[in-house]
């Protein structure tokens, strides 16, 4: 049904974003009605948690993350509240937050997967080695441990230990896996990133506002390199209608991230389908 040229395998690139990773489902739903399907997936962070559902089944992984975002809560993945972080940290030394919450959320969609192997499609979870500092590509062994891993957030969360080596957030060096795509054998890739890397930028005013401006012109930064990089190959890029500046901690804002990213790349795929559209180059933005 498609008029450009997508060669497969196709892979499916999934960014971090903690709470706006809601805008990859309605992506995904929309990329499913054109009939664009992945034949690998990989992720980052939030987006390896929606990856591997997506790996998991793809026939049923658009209802299941739907039902999964709209029924998450900011206190399923941060319980503390008040002075209690700070206790919890001076306790562990390693976070403000337990991962407990994650580990729920993992089995609740899950739970029959204990393995990545066990996924129908081929998946790679990205995560920092703590004492190397370089991302790593989990592609083999527990799923369980490559998710907490992938979305260990420095200081939220607690550093994962994972065949003797501890890992955090795969945010931190490869917020946007694409070159992992290539290297498990995408011939042409779909980027669902949770935030457009072209799109302006308000200057922060609160200290949150802070900490999302600065993480999104780091990770902003190494798409466009990659971009470049791999401008040899077709790659989709909806736009995401999330500010780069929104908290990743935010979700109160899900049913609206659920709606206006579907309706956002149903249109954007209804001008790169079309038959007058050029086949997409560097980068489909």
């Amino acid at each position: 049904m498609t008029e450009i040229s997508l060669p497969r395998p196709i892979g499916f690139v999934l960014g971090g974003g903690g709470g706006l990773g809601a805008v990859q489902v309605g992506m995904i739903r929309a990329l499913f009605e054109h009939d664009i399907r992945p034949d690998l997936v990989v992720g980052t962070s939030i987006g390896a948690f929606n990856g591997a559902v997506l790996a998991a089944d793809p026939n049923t992984a658009v209802p299941t993350l739907e039902r999964f975002w709209r029924s998450s809560k900011r206190a399923d993945a941060f319980p503390l509240r008040g002075i209690k972080p700070f206790l919890y940290w001076r306790r562990t030394r390693q976070s403000f937050y337990p991962n407990h919450g994650l580990v729920r959320s993992i089995h609740s969609v899950l739970d029959e997967f204990a393995d990545i192997e066990d996924l129908q499609l081929p998946y790679g979870a990205v995560a920092v080695d703590v004492e190397r500092g370089v991302p790593v590509l989990f592609r083999h062994g527990p799923l369980e441990s490559a998710l907490l891993a992938s979305a260990a957030i420095p200081g939220l969360f607690p550093p994962v230990l994972r065949e003797g080596r501890l890992y955090y957030d795969g945010g931190l060096g490869n917020n946007v896996p694409m070159r992992d795509a290539v290297a498990m054998g995408a011939q042409s890739l779909v980027v669902l990133d949770t935030t457009s890397p072209t799109a302006d930028l308000n200057a922060p005013d609160t200290l949150m506002d802070l900490f999302s401006y600065v993480t999104e012109v780091y990770a902003r930064q190494m798409v466009l390199r990659d971009l470049a990089e791999l401008s040899h190959l077709p790659i989709l890029y909806p736009p995401s209608p999330a500010p780069g500046t929104m908290s990743p901690l935010d979700l109160d804002h899900t049913e609206e991230l659920l709606t206006s990213s579907y309706r956002d790349t149903v249109a954007y795929l209804n001008v790169k389908l079309s038959p007058r559209s050029a086949p997409p180059a560097a980068t489909g933005l």
